[in-house]
C-alpha cells in the first residue's frame, strides 16, 4: 500500500532514471549494464524508491512504478 503521494522532486535523478528503465521492462541486471553500475547499486536504488513511496512487497512496488507518471 502506498502511504503517501511521492512526487518527482522527492526522488534523485538516478532514481527517476531507474524508474523509467523499470517502466520499460528492464531487469535490475539489465539496468546495471545500461548504467555501468553494479546490480547491488540498482537494488539499493529500488529499495530507496520503495521506502520513499511507502510500498510493501514486490507487487505493491510494481503497481507504484507502473502508475508513476511518465517522465520525459
Amino acid at each position: 500500500m502506498i502511504h503517501h503521494r511521492l512526487e518527482i522532486h522527492d526522488l534523485t535523478f538516478r532514481e527517476i532514471h531507474i524508474i523509467r528503465f523499470i517502466q520499460d521492462g528492464f531487469s535490475s541486471k539489465e539496468i546495471a549494464v545500461q548504467l555501468a553500475i553494479s546490480e547491488n547499486a540498482i537494488k539499493r536504488h529500488r529499495q530507496n524508491i520503495s521506502k520513499k513511496a511507502g510500498t510493501n512487497g514486490k507487487m505493491d512496488f510494481r503497481k507504484f512504478i507502473m502508475n508513476f507518471p511518465a517522465i520525459l
